[in-house]
């Protein structure tokens, strides 16, 4: 408890005063009124402004004590600044990414000792998440796992994701996701036409073949998924979004299974960043003339985006084809100066 300058005012006037006090910017939000009797008394910052509230109200300026009002800190920043050494605070991660109840969060090495707190502030932060995990460097291995910490809450790591109105159930330890692709699957699924025949080659646990697949029932899309544990969510995400009549999913190697694969596609998506250019000669074989190749490519530099098309351009050349690169941009940064670039690869010939 805390003594205040504070407004006394009859109970039948207090919402009128109290309202008159917030546009005169007088009342302290920091401390609860208080209520006592037939009277409440409301906390003010100053008597400095309080003329005219005298003028249409029977009030008292008195002395009374007052309760701390507990504020929710808005930002993670905001709740860790309480907790870490001032030389620290310019460290604090701005990012927080939520997979379902799950949090991840990348923690500079310069915190690495304040993993525990910085969990802890993120569940408070945000009520529903169950876990947060700690990223540890990037994806690794063909089946793309990331290494985890759990810093926060239960060892439970699967979880379910809602995701423009799709679910997806995977286990964070097991399968890769990015929430932050959620635009990107948005603006594929948007671009496809009627009775495509599509193409997903690295299908992870389903999000672009689902979405598409929710967004245009007449759509026929073949999903390929080398990682077990993945291909086993994508069967399970399969059935949750009620697409089985649309996607048809596959286990193993996408070269090995295109090889003998006699359809050709309108479209293809290559959502392999780290390793998608090794499979360039496979996919443009199997794509109609014409036809579209959603690429995804880790680049490195300021000029990322330029660095990309070119690469990507000359190596459809070596392999024998012509394109024409009609949509790029940054997605994601995954490193400092190293970029997701999102290409739409258009086949001439």
């Amino acid at each position: 408890m805390e003594e205040k300058i504070a407004v006394k005012v009859e109970r039948c006037k207090a919402e009128e005063v109290r309202r008159k006090l917030q546009l005169l910017r007088l009342i302290d939000n920091d401390f609860k009124p208080m209520f006592e009797g037939g009277y409440v008394y409301f906390p003010v910052k100053t008597v400095n402004g309080l003329n005219s509230l005298h003028k249409e109200y029977s009030v008292e300026v008195v002395q009374a004590f007052f309760e701390k009002r507990l504020r929710k800190p808005k930002s993670l920043r905001e709740a860790l600044e309480k907790i870490l050494p001032n030389d620290l605070h310019s460290y604090i991660p701005s990012s927080i990414d939520l997979v379902g109840d799950i949090a991840l969060i990348t923690i500079p090495e310069k915190l690495e000792s304040y993993s525990r707190e910085i969990g802890t502030a993120i569940i408070d932060l945000y009520p529903r998440v169950k876990t947060v995990l700690s990223k540890q460097g990037e994806t690794i291995g063909e089946y793309r796992i990331r290494l985890f910490n759990i810093i926060a809450g239960g060892p439970d790591t699967e979880t379910i994701h809602r995701e423009h109105g799709c679910m997806y159930k995977v286990d964070l330890m097991k399968a890769f996701f990015n929430s932050r692709m959620s635009g990107e699957r948005l603006r594929v699924a948007l671009q496809v036409r009627d009775k495509e025949n599509i193409l997903d080659m690295f299908a992870g646990v389903g999000p672009f073949s689902i979405l598409i697949a929710k967004k245009n029932p007449t759509v026929t899309i073949t999903a390929i998924e080398l990682n077990p544990d993945a291909y086993n969510y994508l069967l399970t995400n399969i059935s949750l979004n009620k697409v089985e009549d649309r996607v048809k999913p596959y286990l193993g190697d996408a070269r090995q299974i295109l090889e003998d694969f006699k359809p050709i596609f309108d479209r293809i998506i290559m959502d392999l960043p780290f390793n998608s250019l090794n499979f360039l000669d496979i996919a443009l074989s199997k794509l109609k003339n014409h036809g579209v190749i959603h690429l995804y490519h880790v680049e490195s530099g300021v000029d990322s985006i330029d660095r990309a098309k070119l690469r990507v351009t000359r190596l459809a050349e070596e392999i024998g084809h012509r394109i024409e690169i009609t949509y790029s941009r940054q997605v994601l940064e995954v490193a400092p100066r190293k970029f997701i670039i999102a290409l739409d690869i258009k086949k001439i010939s």
